[in-house]
């Protein structure tokens, strides 16, 4: 290969998610070349459906970065919380699908209940630099796609949180500055005492499936003296911090205590439940897996067709909304065809997805079921890793008023369903919102 052909390729494969306008061109020149792996970078507010785990202001991430893991250290099923003034740690995991290394840039931002941005001066929120520097990586050893893997753990000696409350991480191309993706967490107070349960209303849903109401008992600190006024209240359901459900529905007749909850009229699915999917071993098992091809590059696999009503799990011990990829230096990636059989659901005036740990819960034109009229059944293709995950299918209804995506739920009783609860607080010098506490708790089985 003379030095052209090199220098093509590498420009292939340092711009094509960052530049692809750029891609497309040098694709036009050269005849010759290839890059290990086809990426797609769409228009984010064009294509996709935020989804259950975005959040407003979230940036997805391009194809080429996979299994992106933000989690409080000590256990990847942690959830990406940590307490103010506190040694607890957060850390950034993720693959970038290339065969070159590279060099990124991070940086944070404060925000309020409804991730709006705080507009507040850096040095209120933080003590130190406003950025972290990944490089180098760890490429994987065995097999194609050629990936690089990044770690950093945060806050450090460098970079300390001096506020509550919400944030974005974001990740940015450190040469050329762009934007990648960010990701949210939170930094609590933990200051207070929250007591939680959970009402299931069974009937109460559509097509008469059961949901749960929340009921939280909040004792909160002397400083909050017009708890009517400054305090804000949301719940979550199974971690999907883009579906968080705020409520004003509150009373505060007992002295320092508030008792808030959310009305029936927008409660929480009792019946929510997944599908789970084991990808540890790439080989034809009697789990999942139909079809396994070596061969192609990435290898592909086939997964034993869904059926609706006798595929979802009663319970699941994958706790993350990341799902668990294997982090191995030999692990591989592998193009994962779900093919789902829609039985007696009406899918005539409806569009059907699947969505899952792998790919952020989104919705989009890659998670778009096609009909396949050959094999009856509604398939789409992910590139995922070697792991442990939960996914789910979903429908729109094209003609309705409600255009929301809607689960499509095996279950129309009760199931296991993990809950968090967080209070804001209104700072009343400052004007932005604290979080002084959070509190996980569950429906039972």
């Amino acid at each position: 290969m003379n030095f052209q052909d090199l220098l093509i390729s590498y420009l292939k494969e340092r711009l094509m998610y960052r530049f692809p306008l750029l891609f497309l061109l040098i694709c036009c020149l050269s005849c010759s070349g290839s890059s290990d792996l086809s990426t797609r970078y769409s228009d984010p507010v064009n294509d996709q459906d935020q989804g259950l785990l975005l959040v407003s202001n979230q940036l997805p991430a391009p194809d080429s970065f996979q299994s992106i893991q933000l989690y409080r250290k000590g256990n990847i099923d942690n959830p990406p919380i940590i307490t103010l003034n506190n040694r607890e740690k957060l850390v950034l995991e993720f693959d970038e699908l290339t065969s070159i290394s590279a060099q990124f840039r991070i940086t944070f931002e404060h925000f309020d209940q409804n991730w709006n941005p705080s507009n507040i001066p850096e040095a209120w929120y933080l003590d130190g630099f406003n950025e972290l520097i990944i490089s180098g990586g760890e490429k994987n050893t065995l097999s194609k796609p050629n990936f690089f893997h990044y770690k950093t753990e945060f806050p450090n000696n460098v970079l300390k949180f001096t506020t509550s409350g919400n944030y974005l991480l974001n990740v940015y191309d450190y040469s050329s500055n762009t934007k990648l993706f960010s990701i949210p967490f939170f930094v609590t107070e933990q200051a207070g005492e929250i007591t939680s349960r959970v009402e299931t209303l069974f009937n109460s849903g559509n097509n008469f499936s059961a949901s749960d109401q929340l009921f939280s008992v909040y004792e909160y600190p002397k400083e909050v003296e017009f708890p009517q006024f400054d305090l804000a209240f949301s719940f979550v359901q199974n971690r999907f911090w883009g579906n968080a459900k705020s409520t004003s529905t509150f009373d505060i007749t007992t002295p320092g205590k508030v008792r808030y909850y959310t009305p029936r009229s927008n409660s929480f699915p009792a019946g929510f439940d997944f599908i789970p999917l084991d990808l540890t071993d790439l080989n034809i098992n009697l789990d999942k897996i139909e079809d396994w091809q070596p061969e192609f590059t990435p290898p592909r696999i086939f997964l034993k067709r869904d059926i609706l009503n006798f595929s979802a799990s009663p319970s699941t011990s994958y706790n993350t909304n990341f799902g668990r990829p294997d982090m191995k230096r030999d692990s591989r990636y592998a193009e994962t065809t779900f093919r789902f059989d829609s039985g007696t659901l009406n899918t005539k005036n409806t569009e059907l997805y699947v969505a899952g740990d792998f790919n952020s819960w989104i919705l989009d034109s890659e998670s778009k079921l096609k009909y396949n009229p050959e094999s009856n059944l509604w398939t789409s293709r992910f590139l995922i890793k070697q792991g442990t995950y939960r996914y789910k299918y979903f429908l729109k209804n094209r003609g309705s008023v409600n255009t929301e995506p809607v689960p499509i739920n095996d279950s129309i009783t009760k199931r296991y369903q993990e809950y968090q609860t967080f209070v804001y607080y209104l700072d009343p010098e400052k004007k932005y919102q604290r979080l002084l506490i959070t509190s996980s708790f569950n429906s039972g089985n």
